[in-house]
């Protein structure tokens, strides 16, 4: 059962959210409707377009296997979630391009080899593309439902070789994703990182 209920004015626009109490009042009243979106449970202001609004932020913790989502203001914790990590996207694509060289040497219809089409841009992997866009789409529905102002990602970071810019650039989908990512949520909000180890000592606290 949500403790927040999300809160949207007439026109859509997502408002500070409010307790199951009030909630249940303003749609008894007239003043809310019931709306649902992809589970989430939400209403719709009747009677006005805006409010009020308050710092929200979004904090994210990628992983391997996990995601972690908290929608956060300085006085409340509305919501928490738990997503199961894009993992099937490498296997997929593996037998995707073994079943397409079979029917090469069978000589029967595929489509032309495109190795070379990505060449002079950073190329993000398909299963890079799955995995970091899952984490994008969560925090676009959350976008739609919640106010908020800022998001806290948890920064991840793998080797790089100093004077190897070529290696730095591209041997790394986490990297990659990484920065694609950052660089699509922040149409949505301002973004702020924070390395592992200092999420870790808060969460001790």
């Amino acid at each position: 059962m949500q403790q927040y209920v999300p809160v949207v004015g007439k026109t859509g626009k997502p408002l500070m959210p409010t307790t199951n109490k009030k909630a249940n009042k303003l749609i008894a009243r007239g003043k809310g409707v019931r709306r649902f979106d992809r589970g989430l449970f939400y209403i719709q202001l009747t009677d006005r377009v805006d409010g009020h609004l308050q710092p929200i932020a979004v904090g994210v913790d990628p992983g391997s296997k996990k995601e972690g989502f908290t929608v956060k203001s300085s006085s409340h914790t509305y919501l928490n979630i738990q997503a199961d990590a894009v993992t099937w996207v490498k296997d997929a694509e593996k037998t995707s391009t073994q079943m397409r060289r079979t029917r090469r040497s069978r000589k029967t219809p595929y489509r032309k080899c495109r190795s070379n089409r990505n060449q002079g841009q950073m190329r993000l992997p398909p299963s890079t593309r799955a995995r970091w866009g899952w984490k994008l789409r969560i925090c676009q529905w959350l976008a739609r439902r919640f106010p908020i102002t800022t998001f806290i990602v948890e920064d991840i970071a793998a080797e790089t070789r100093p004077g190897k810019r070529r290696w730095n650039r591209s041997f790394s989908p986490l990297e990659v994703g990484k920065t694609w990512f950052e660089a699509e949520l922040v149409k949505i909000a301002s973004i702020c990182t924070r390395p592992g180890y200092d999420t870790k000592l808060i969460r001790d606290q």
